[in-house]
């Protein structure tokens, strides 16, 4: 039965993150795994061409060796095994669910604050500390996502919490309470 690509990122990820932590290289292994995340991203060429099964396996392993040979030693093995096991196509996903792994060791959080207009570093940086310290988090990482629908105030989310702070969440709250005392 073939794996779904929660499978697979669960699992290598977790090799990894288990690998990186024997060699002393979590930092490390994070820091270069987000960098080539990043190339993915904005080339997704990268990715196509190493998991293009037309391609012949030393043409990709000399194409891998050309950026990869300056990692660290746990990261260029890795990335041969992916090559190895045809699993290039889910490198996104692995490395995401790597990073979820490294944060929850990290005792960070990354999460998404809602706004009705968009928020300056600074302010986001205030959010994000309030919520990690009230949550005992060594640090949140947040993202500001513009949805003007919500008025004004803030929506949080954070993992599986959500915190609505929206002016239009408390209009509707105050609108329910007008109804029940009819």
């Amino acid at each position: 039965m073939a794996l779904s690509r929660e499978e697979i990122a669960s699992r290598y990820s977790k090799a990894l993150f288990e690998y990186s932590s024997d060699m002393k290289a979590v930092d490390e292994v994070h820091q270069e795994m987000n960098v080539l995340l990043d190339i993915a991203k904005e080339n997704t060429n990268f990715i196509k061409l190493l998991s293009n099964p037309v391609l012949k396996k030393n043409e990709k392993e000399e194409f891998l060796a050309s950026f990869s040979n300056q990692m660290s030693q746990p990261t260029q093995n890795f990335l041969k095994l992916l090559l190895e096991y045809g699993r290039f196509g889910n490198f996104v996903d692995i490395v995401t669910a790597y990073d979820a792994l490294y944060n929850k060791s990290m005792n960070v959080a990354q999460g998404v604050a809602i706004t009705a207009i968009s928020l300056e570093k600074e302010e986001l940086d205030r959010i994000a500390q309030a919520y990690a310290k009230k949550n005992n988090l060594n640090n949140l990482y947040l993202d500001n996502k513009v949805d003007p629908s919500i008025l004004g105030g803030v929506v949080l989310q954070v993992g599986d919490k959500i915190i609505d702070g929206s002016i239009r969440t408390k209009l509707q709250k105050i609108r329910e309470q007008l109804i029940e005392n009819r």
